[in-house]
């Protein structure tokens, strides 16, 4: 119990009082504070987003970690972070009190997306809009377009080049069975895009009204965005946004990491997916 509440395996303790224990493999977890606050701070600095918590944080540090053949607690790591003043405040809801009920998550790929618009602002043109088609089963962005107007034709050319993405073509039937989960914004109701949809054999779901987190995968997406690029960078033009939104969904897809997911990468989950299907089959 004792050693539960200090965040220190028997192994490693018991491995410091007795020789035989220093032989066997496996992480040790033997690394003092101070060192395991310089790791903390080297981790912190290796990171490409702004604001992380710590068990991201504790995540990414224990694969470094590891190549040392040491291991440490998650309750130890943010022991340390809040001595050091080194934990990120967290960030605020939306204030929203009507959560969805968790069936948007999918066990597969290519079974449910979810699509909408994001307006931001650059300097030459005004406000501009961002729209993103994610995956439902790890949260990946598989098609966006980057407009100055937020119309019917580009918010259905952005599930366009999703499906480019995943089925490599957009012929009648191509996404047959899939679900496309969208608001019931003017864009989404409109018949160029519903018949659009239905063209490529796509199952609409459109979310209640005024209820943002029924389609709350997208919506999270949303708020990463805006807090890890457009608070962050002030654009001069649509081309310097567009530029920008394209790496970072690059980025988002390869290295942000999501609880959900065991703490990996969108990317990184897909092909985990693919590598256990072979597996098993």
């Amino acid at each position: 119990m004792i050693l539960r509440v200090i965040d220190y395996s028997s192994a490693s303790y018991y491995g410091r009082n007795a020789g035989e224990m220093s032989s066997k493999p496996g992480p040790k977890g033997t690394i003092s504070d101070e060192e395991l606050v310089e790791e903390i701070k080297e981790t912190i600095k290796q990171i490409p987003f702004h604001g992380i918590g710590y068990k991201k944080i504790h995540a990414r540090l224990n694969r470094r970690l590891r190549e040392k053949g040491v291991s440490v607690g998650k309750n130890r790591v943010f022991r340390l972070m809040q001595a050091k003043n080194l934990l990120n405040r967290a960030p605020r809801g939306s204030g929203s009190s009507r959560p969805h009920d968790g069936s948007l998550v999918t066990g597969a790929p290519d079974v449910m997306c979810g699509t909408d618009g994001k307006k931001f602002f650059n300097h030459r043109d005004g406000w501009c809009w961002l729209f993103a088609v994610i995956d439902h089963f790890n949260s990946e962005i598989i098609g966006y377009t980057v407009v100055k107007n937020g119309d019917r034709f580009e918010a259905t050319r952005a599930v366009q080049n999703a499906i480019q993405k995943r089925f490599g073509a957009l012929d009648n039937d191509i996404a047959k069975n899939v679900i496309v989960r969208s608001d019931r914004g003017s864009q989404y109701t409109s018949a160029y895009y519903m018949q659009t949809m239905r063209h490529y054999g796509i199952e609409m779901s459109h979310t209640w009204a005024r209820s943002p987190e029924s389609n709350g995968i997208i919506e999270r997406f949303f708020r990463t965005i805006e807090e890890q690029l457009f608070k962050l960078h002030d654009f001069a033009t649509l081309e310097d946004a567009e530029k920008a939104i394209g790496e970072f969904i690059e980025l988002y897809n390869n290295e942000w990491m999501l609880e959900r997911l065991g703490y990996v990468s969108p990317n990184d989950a897909l092909e985990n997916y693919y590598i256990l299907s072979k597996i098993s089959a």
